[in-house]
């Protein structure tokens, strides 16, 4: 991997932090994160917030000017059609990302609530050669549906973030991540990315591609909240989304997580062949998974979770089949109210 020589991080506050926030049909939930970032534990006067109304529908641009009418920092950007062919959310943020003045740029979502110290330690953790770094985010809602979607992100960012540890680039989360404006510019923005529905991997992939670090994070100064799915509908599309994104990891990647996905026939299948094998088998990847919760729970202090991570296992083996099905199938992909092939 080739040296990048780009600024020591941080700089105790010297350099601006740009925002970039990525809205559409949001009005129920841009407040809150509007709100979250407003307690951010950071110099106003280096910090801008960058808004773009992804033609909304719906009263989002009026309830985020509402919102910033007396906030300077904040700017609301209406979006139009993409002159470069960009679609979707890469449309906004690579508009956003032209408009911004930061030498680091934070990306998060219009449902996402970030903790009051996440531009501190996200910026901490940018050295000489780091392109992009990425927090951790939780689903959360009072169903336990909800619950074992947070304990499903959890387990997988967990997974992330020790694979990340041993130097083995995965993925990024767009709804909680940061890039260095060097890093964003040599991979050429998302004006040079071809499109994904899984923007942040590209970006990360592209970066990365060009010699710069990476971290993923996994504490709780960059834990963020986000809404869970409330419908299985909307949860298969979201997970087939993530699995056409998935599909560009490397093949021991990709076929690790069908084998996440398709343990509950997988085992069944091994059972006529070898019980004993099969059993062996099962216990040891239980292990491996409770151990892996364990340590995410504790590094995060989630341990109140614990309750629903007993029900994991079922979930999963119920879900991954059903996500790997509907994946197959030949229905397009929503997101935001637009349709993807």
């Amino acid at each position: 991997m080739p040296v990048i020589n780009t600024p020591d991080w941080p700089q105790s506050h010297q350099d601006t932090i740009s925002i970039l926030i990525a809205a559409r049909n949001e009005e129920k939930t841009i407040l809150a994160c509007l709100d979250a970032i407003r307690h951010l534990n950071y110099p106003i006067d280096r910090l801008e917030v960058l808004i773009g109304n992804d033609q909304s529908t719906d009263q989002t641009a009026s309830v985020i000017t509402g919102f910033i009418q007396d906030k300077p920092a904040y700017k609301l950007i209406h979006i139009g059609e993409s002159t470069a062919g960009l679609r979707g959310k890469a449309n906004v943020l690579a508009q956003l990302a032209g408009q911004a003045r930061g030498q680091l740029l934070f990306f998060t979502d219009a449902d996402t609530q970030v903790p009051p110290d996440w531009l501190m330690h996200m910026s901490h953790s940018f050295r000489k050669q780091t392109g992009i770094v990425t927090g951790v985010t939780l689903p959360e809602g009072p169903k336990i549906f909800h619950k074992l979607q947070t304990i499903d992100w959890l387990y997988n960012l967990t997974l992330t973030h020790l694979v990340s540890s041993m130097g083995l680039p995965v993925t990024a989360m767009g709804n909680n991540m940061a890039v260095s404006r060097e890093g964003y510019r040599a991979a050429g923005g998302y004006e040079s990315l071809p499109f994904s529905v899984v923007e942040d991997y590209a970006l990360f992939k592209a970066i990365t591609a060009k010699g710069y670090g990476f971290a993923n994070l996994l504490n709780e100064d960059v834990l963020a909240r986000t809404k869970a799915v409330d419908t299985l509908h909307g949860f298969l599309h979201q997970r087939k989304r993530w699995m056409r994104g998935a599909s560009q990891l490397p093949v021991w990647m990709v076929g690790s997580l069908y084998l996440q996905y398709l343990a509950a026939p997988l085992f069944l299948l091994l059972t006529w062949v070898s019980p004993v094998l099969a059993v062996g088998l099962y216990v040891a990847r239980l292990f491996v998974q409770t151990m892996i919760i364990s340590f995410g729970l504790s590094r995060l202090r989630q341990t109140n979770l614990w309750p629903y991570a007993l029900l994991f296992e079922i979930y999963q083996l119920i879900i991954g089949p059903l996500a790997v099905v509907f994946y197959l199938m030949p229905t397009k992909i929503e997101w935001k109210g637009r349709h993807y092939t």
